[in-house]
């Protein structure tokens, strides 16, 4: 938040090519994120180690990746720090380096989240599963307008970023593919964490009754009014008072909510998994995913900040934070898929999950019983392929029944099994 709120501040700070402190300040931030990085990903690689052997989901391919992703980046972010200390300038190319490889990366992850949620949707239609669907897709067109939309940008600055070269006039004329990507871009950054938003809402809905129904929405309806308000000057002169009477207060305003409302909104979202899991007291090993996930929100909207480059600051506050934005969407993946193969694996978890009347409890045991069914079939259809002659000469049929009509019976099959289970 600090690298970030460095790069926001950009414009209303002296722009001196000699200004050691803040090139103290960049290259210290940058040595900390590159080493959290590491730390991060060494910590999940030795908590997920058993999932990742076997998950279907490629899950130790995405894990190398990120790794080599990361080392990347680190590289990437050590090359401008030499530049910067060595001749005073850096190129601007690396910063779009950056994002291509961090919101490239997130995309995809995040779309592939998606599709997990959407599968499990086919087999427990839970409305919870729908909304994290919905928002784990948005989230990944988000990163994928801001990804064109940075580039698009800052492919226009100048090759070389000095201290005297950069600055936050972007240039957007109507009817223009910039305007194009700058509006989805918008659309899609309110969305996603409206979707998101509402997801913790109903997740959460039930701790009204503790906490008093006044207070329960005021906090929980405080980060979509802060988020929001980042958007206040697209409605029309709504601050515009505050701006006549006091410019710096107005600047100062805008750059707190700026700064603050997505950091929040995760740290919200991230609580959702965090009740989840201090709920969970059977299994330690669902708690640490269920923790991965909470930080991944958090991290995600902390680091999802790419906006900030568009004014190329110098030194390049914000690179490093950007950098993050790969490793929390591997982080919600991660998190969650693991506890799918988790729960479906336990069975007294299952049933414990079951007879919470809890909306988080039922989400997990919606999550990991539509694995476990996914996983059923798998396994039925491949023996029942290995060992279609045999099925053909036992049972005297002509053929053996198509894949769509084997999964439509074993349907019938454990829609059979799961009555028979709630009669005793």
């Amino acid at each position: 938040m600090f690298d970030v709120s460095l790069a926001r501040v950009y414009d209303l700070v002296a722009k001196q090519p000699t200004s050691l402190w803040r090139v103290a300040i960049f290259v210290i931030i940058t040595s900390i994120l590159i080493v959290s990085q590491f730390l991060i990903i060494k910590y999940i690689g030795e908590k997920t180690a058993n999932v990742r052997s076997i998950s279907k989901l490629h899950i130790g391919t995405v894990h190398r990746a990120i790794w080599a992703s990361q080392t990347i980046i680190g590289a990437i972010l050590v090359t401008m720090a030499v530049q910067i200390i060595l001749v005073q300038h850096y190129n601007t190319f690396l910063l779009i380096a950056i994002v291509w490889i961090s919101y490239g990366l997130a995309m995809g992850l995040l779309g592939l989240l998606a599709q997990r949620f959407f599968s499990w949707s086919l087999s427990s239609k839970n409305f919870v599963i729908i909304m994290y669907m919905l928002a784990a897709a948005s989230l990944a067109v988000n990163a994928g307008f801001t990804l064109f939309y940075v580039n698009d940008v800052l492919r226009d600055r100048p090759e070389i970023t000095m201290p005297y070269s950069a600055g936050s006039m972007v240039s957007i004329l109507p009817y223009t593919e910039r305007a194009v990507l700058n509006s989805g871009f918008f659309i899609s950054s309110i969305v996603s964490f409206a979707l998101l938003w509402s997801a913790t809402a109903v997740l959460l809905h039930h701790y009204a009754s503790k906490f008093g129904r006044l207070r329960f929405w005021a906090i929980i309806a405080s980060p979509l009014i802060l988020f929001l308000g980042q958007f206040a000057s697209y409605f029309g002169d709504v601050l515009y008072p505050l701006l006549s009477f006091d410019p710096v207060s107005y600047t100062m305003f805008i750059t707190l909510v700026f700064t603050l409302s997505k950091p929040i909104g995760g740290i919200l979202f991230g609580i959702a998994f965090f009740t989840i899991a201090r709920n969970i007291r059977q299994n330690a090993a669902l708690r640490n995913y269920l923790i991965i996930s909470a930080f991944g929100f958090i991290l995600l909207y902390v680091s999802n900040q790419a906006s900030v480059l568009l004014v190329t600051p110098f030194p390049a506050f914000g690179a490093p934070t950007v950098a993050f934005v790969a490793l929390a969407s591997y982080l919600i993946l991660l998190g969650i898929y693991s506890s799918a193969i988790s729960i479906s694996e336990d069975a007294k978890l299952r049933r414990m999950l079951r007879r919470t009347a809890l909306d988080e409890s039922r989400l997990l045991d919606s999550v990991g019983t539509a694995y476990m069914k996914e996983e059923t079939k798998k396994k039925v259809l491949k023996i029942m392929k290995a060992n279609s002659d045999k099925m053909i000469e036992v049972t005297g049929l002509e053929s053996v029944p198509s894949e769509s009509e084997m999964k439509q019976y074993l349907e019938e099959v454990m829609k059979e099994m799961h009555a028979n289970k709630e009669k005793t």
